[in-house]
């Protein structure tokens, strides 16, 4: 097995679900990729009994997969850390527990930061699915540069394939408590202010779940560590003060109520999210 090949899929797992199907359909788009080179690294804390079962199943199965042991951690950014530490690939690639893969999605990421060595990370462009459907398509900017990340981030995290290196040469994910729920925010961050670039494939090679509409999952407290992370962030890659705007939009967004809050993050989608079939 080549190592300048391997790819280590790094999956944080705290699933609480009673059925399985989005845990079994997320490692099954894993273990049916193109690119069969990998292993799928699992560190798994406070599941759901069933889910530890079903991860066990497949690890006595497939000997890719290696489950990593995540007693006492509670945040996904120590998960990930506990996986990047144990993996012997050249390339570090994510996978959340809820979310799919595309058959080709990491054979078709490895080819591009190889032929586009300038690139430190590559994500794509995703299908959104809510409740079972596919609202869409958000479409990413192709080579996202900072002022990118000032309203939104330009990047879907569970989507990245990135250079072991680079994530070396940042110490990975930060594993402060303000960090919680913008973890991925504050490390690709660090990567830009540390001189690395990303881009996003343009053709959707991932679908991404999220919660229905009533639910929320970014509590007001979520919406304060992304303030804070903002607003270091940001000085550091001396955006303020014009950028102060953009610090507080995060606890802002949390101060709407629920409901006028949800038909404006419809209108949102229904702008900024395509059908597939334009793409094809």
């Amino acid at each position: 097995m080549k190592r300048s090949e391997l790819i280590s899929v790094a999956m944080g797992v705290r699933y609480r679900r009673r059925e399985l199907d989005l845990l079994q359909r997320a490692i099954a788009s894993i273990l049916g990729q193109s690119h069969a080179n990998l292993e799928l690294l699992i560190c798994e804390n406070d599941s759901v009994q069933e889910a530890r079962e079903l991860l066990e199943w497949y690890a006595a199965r497939d000997s890719r997969i290696r489950l990593i042991n995540g007693t006492g951690t509670s945040l996904l950014s120590e998960k990930l850390n506990r996986c990047i530490g144990a993996a012997n690939g050249a390339w570090i690639a994510r996978q959340d527990d809820d979310d799919a893969s595309d058959p080709l999605r990491l054979e078709r990421q490895l080819a591009f930061l190889q032929e586009h060595p300038k690139y430190a990370f590559v994500g794509c462009n995703v299908r959104i699915e809510q409740e079972g459907g596919i609202l869409g398509v958000r479409q990413l900017p192709p080579a996202p540069v900072v002022k990118d990340f000032l309203f939104v981030q330009p990047f879907v995290h569970p989507t990245l394939l990135f250079r072991r290196d680079c994530l070396d040469a940042v110490s990975s994910y930060s594993q402060a408590k303000s960090r919680y729920g913008c973890e991925d925010y504050d490390l690709l961050l660090r990567l830009y202010q540390a001189g690395y670039q990303g881009a996003n494939l343009q053709d959707p090679c991932f679908t991404y779940h999220i919660p229905p509409p009533h639910v929320s999952n970014r509590p007001f407290s979520m919406r304060c560590n992304e303030v804070v992370t903002r607003w270091q962030r940001f000085k550091a890659l001396g955006l303020l003060p014009r950028a102060l705007p953009y610090v507080v939009k995060p606890a802002v967004v949390g101060l709407i109520p629920t409901g006028p809050l949800s038909r404006l993050k419809a209108a949102y989608r229904a702008t900024a999210f395509h059908k597939e079939n334009r793409h094809e």
